[in-house]
């Protein structure tokens, strides 16, 4: 989960798919990772927010700054919900 956030959750990704070849977890502990991992909540993304949206409303550029690392926070928290739902149900 720290890879995913810091990083990408594309090289998060490849260490879950070295764990599940090398059995390292159960198929339940794979499916509850992935559905963790999915999502865009990596320190990158709310910089691509601010240029991408800022350049579509430059005006508001102040807000989307001050908007980016709280949407931030609320992608992980609903990936990691996500997670749990998953746990429950499989």
């Amino acid at each position: 989960m720290g890879k995913k956030i810091v990083f990408s959750e594309l090289i998060a990704f490849g260490d879950l798919k070295e764990m599940i070849d090398g059995n390292m977890i159960s198929n339940r502990s794979a499916i509850i990772a992935s559905y963790a991992l999915c999502g865009f909540a990596n320190f990158g993304f709310p910089w691509y927010s601010r240029w991408g949206i800022g350049g579509i409303a430059p005006e508001r550029k102040k807000d989307i700054s001050e908007l980016v690392l709280k949407a931030r926070l609320g992608k992980t928290i609903a990936s990691f919900i996500t997670a749990c739902i998953a746990g429950i149900l499989i």
